[in-house]
């Protein structure tokens, strides 16, 4: 009997990972699909509650909702971006025969106009110094550079419709795939099984709510403040810095270049108002009202938060901003359960 209980621990570890290894391109896919399913599970019971659809038609409404929501906006920049390319393309080529010309403002900026001003002119709208700082483009290297780029965008479309696919049948199947997710765990860990089963879904609720819906409002927030400086497209904008923000200490990169496409254009007050609005933002959003989204319902410092999330970033790309934190979290469960006095 010993020797069957080791075969079929041999079998199942095998199996696992050739079905690793076959679906690994599409992992990440698969994760998103959960996080996402996880995250808004509550509106699919909602739904299913106040509608006599059965689960294929709530399956299909809430995939509907979540197509519109997510992919959609993020297929429709793809598919812009892809377009673009030829456009970005053709002006690097012109410009490396003309230059850049300098913007009539720049000179007028107090303190630093005209050293800005003379730096452009020799680096950016001398021809020959431009080629150095940027190097040597020719038709072909941007032609490789656009299709490479094609393939990418292409790539991403094709995991876009994959993940929606499997949101689909995870709303449709998800209580059964659930209940029996349970019970591997309660047989791979014991009594606690269910409990850590739980943990993870509670950790990536939370975080979800934290991440997203916290970097959204400081996004709404910011980008009101993009629209009252008079910057160009503040509603593009404010919706780039919100996802940025999801991600700890990436807005500024947002808000920082609009400062400074403002200080180009003369109006300071302007520049340093959008940079000290958003940093404000920012310190309230990351310092007080995130830690207590998410550290409060994962019992979980903020500190092994932020450790979760950067490190999920680092390992598993942006997907890792949700996986992170609920690795974590799982991680101190177990340690309270193994350091807990009897």
């Amino acid at each position: 009997m010993l020797a069957q209980d080791k075969l079929r621990v041999y079998l199942s570890v095998a199996l696992l990972a050739s079905a690793a290894w076959l679906l690994h391109g599409f992992i990440p896919a698969l994760l998103w699909a959960v996080v996402i399913v996880i995250a808004t599970w509550p509106m699919r019971l909602l739904v299913a509650a106040n509608t006599k659809y059965s689960d294929t038609g709530v399956a299909v409404v809430m995939t509907s909702l979540v197509a519109a929501l997510f992919f959609l906006p993020i297929g429709y920049a793809l598919f812009h971006a892809a377009a673009e390319v030829s456009t970005i393309t053709h002006w690097i080529t012109d410009v490396q025969k003309t230059g850049i010309a300098v913007p009539e403002k720049l000179s007028g900026i107090p303190l630093v106009g005209g050293s800005a001003a003379d730096w452009w002119r020799v680096n950016l709208s001398d021809t020959a110094a431009l080629s150095s700082l940027i190097g040597q483009t020719d038709n072909e290297t941007l032609a490789e550079f656009a299709r490479r780029f094609g393939a990418q965008v292409a790539h991403r479309l094709i995991t876009l419709i994959f993940t929606i696919v499997v949101i689909f049948f995870l709303y449709r199947d998800g209580e059964d795939l659930s209940r029996k997710t349970l019970v591997l765990l309660n047989k791979l860990t014991g009594e606690s099984g269910d409990r850590y089963g739980l943990q993870a879904a509670v950790a990536i609720r939370a975080t979800v709510s934290g991440l997203v819906l916290v970097g959204l409002a400081e996004g709404l927030l910011i980008g009101i403040s993009y629209a009252l400086a008079a910057a160009p497209h503040p509603a593009i904008l404010g919706l780039a810095t919100g996802v940025l923000a999801m991600i700890p200490f990436a807005a500024p990169i947002i808000f920082g270049g609009v400062s400074l496409v403002l200080l180009a254009q003369g109006n300071m007050i302007a520049a340093v108002s959008v940079f000290a609005f958003g940093m404000l933002v920012l310190f309230i959003g990351d310092h007080f009202v995130r830690p207590k989204i998410i550290g409060n319902a994962v019992k979980l410092p903020f500190l092994w938060v932020l450790f979760g999330i950067l490190g999920g970033v680092e390992v598993f790309g942006l997907i890792g901003l949700f996986v992170g934190p609920a690795l974590m979290a799982l991680l101190m469960t177990m340690w309270r359960d193994l350091t807990e006095l009897p």
